[in-house]
């Protein structure tokens, strides 16, 4: 009875957009404005609350955490009280998560929590605060022991696509010690970017966020080249493949289009493009942290959106952790995001959100309202790409040019 997991770092299907924790950040970054105060544990907590998840009174709220982001959690509980929403605390460790792999035969970890199942019940919100501080045990776990739990996961996925709770990630959480050492990260230089990242004036970033949908909102060739052998063609279904954008924002207009996920920092738009049409080869530029792993150099070849080939330079199976038990077409060209956070860096997690980096990704897309259905989905990125759309380049080498 796995834990209930995302698509971060643990590679697995996620039931928000992808986001992190929170943690030690908190409290150590400033604001939009020149001269505003520093960001407290109260004014994050209210901005999450008020500005991003928007709850409406007696709207139930799950609160999602771990020991380093505990004081968030409280003050996001306490601003939830404030509105009459109804919220609860759920508190994980590390020693729990990992106490899962030791603990559980595979069979165990391939049913479906009733937990996770029982709260999709009732939960119309869901704020995710929380993950291992220290992603190493993560490398020294057995993959068929991720398969079995991605397994597991299955059933409260696919429960979330009916149920369509809101979903509020916050990154700040993953910016630990621990896993910047595991990955090779500059602690100090993350810390900082991920806090400016949060801070970034939302009223531009939803500017922004408009005008990369519109981009994808039509019916268009596409093609992304960069000096890395990158060159990938495919096509923009148009009408009835709404692009959605996350703007850090879950607004009236995002729940009336069934838009329910947003991830702090925001900053991408999603779009599920015509599955078959993609030819050629995407090469990531950037690590991809995942399992407590870094894979660099990930690239997919594709063929009338096969993906026909899969290499990668360095930890391939950290990609692939849970394919050979995955079912569907999990092998299938699924999604295509382009980031517009002028703050946001690639090169550490939260790559997608970058302003000009080009996120691809393979296996299920439903959420997007593609057609593929998958146990298994898995995203890379590109920072320093060019595209085109419709013959016109927006993006020019990782820079936004429109």
């Amino acid at each position: 009875m796995g834990h209930a997991v995302r698509r971060d770092e643990l590679g697995a299907l996620a039931l928000s957009a992808p986001a992190g924790a929170g943690t030690s950040l908190i409290g150590t970054f400033s604001d939009a404005g020149p001269g505003d105060p520093m960001v407290t544990v109260e004014r994050l907590a209210r901005s999450i609350v008020r500005d991003s998840l928007r709850p409406r009174e007696y709207e139930s709220v799950i609160v999602s955490t771990y020991p380093h982001t505990i004081e968030l959690a409280e003050q996001v509980t306490l601003e939830c009280q404030k509105l009459g929403a109804d919220p609860l605390m759920v508190l994980d460790t590390d020693k729990a998560f990992y106490g899962q792999f030791k603990n559980y035969s595979d069979e165990n970890l391939k049913k479906v929590s009733s937990h996770c199942i029982g709260l999709l019940e009732y939960a119309r919100s869901y704020v995710w605060l929380g993950g291992p501080r220290d992603p190493g045990p993560m490398a020294r776990t057995p993959k068929e022991k991720f398969g079995a739990m991605y397994q597991g996961e299955q059933a409260h996925y696919e429960k979330s696509l009916v149920k369509k709770p809101k979903n509020v990630g916050v990154a700040i959480g993953q910016v630990t010690r621990e896993r910047a050492k595991v990955y090779g990260f500059n602690y100090a230089t993350w810390k900082a970017m991920v806090g400016a990242a949060i801070a970034v004036n939302y009223a531009k970033l939803e500017a922004a966020g408009k005008r990369a949908a519109a981009l994808l909102s039509r019916e268009a060739d596409v093609r992304v080249t960069a000096e890395n052998g990158t060159d990938l063609g495919f096509r923009l279904a148009g009408e009835g493949r709404r692009p959605e954008v996350d703007d850090g924002v879950i607004s009236d207009e995002d729940l009336a289009a069934e838009v329910t996920d947003v991830a702090l920092p925001a900053g991408e738009v999603w779009v599920a493009p015509v599955e078959e049409s993609a030819q050629g080869t995407f090469v990531s530029d950037v690590g991809i942290p995942q399992v407590g792993r870094l894979i660099q150099g990930l690239s997919w070849t594709f063929k009338d959106g096969r993906a026909i080939e899969i290499t990668a330079k360095r930890n391939l199976a950290s990609s692939q952790a849970g394919w050979e038990t995955a079912t569907g077409v999990k092998d299938m060209f699924g999604s295509f995001a382009l980031g517009f956070n002028p703050k946001a860096k690639a090169g550490f997690i939260q790559n997608a959100v970058a302003a000009g980096t080009v996120t691809v990704g393979i296996g299920e897309n439903r959420a997007l309202g593609g057609k593929n259905e998958a146990s298994y989905g898995f995203t890379s990125n590109l920072a320093a790409a060019t595209v085109e759309i419709g013959g016109k380049v927006v993006i020019d080498r990782g820079k936004w040019i429109v």
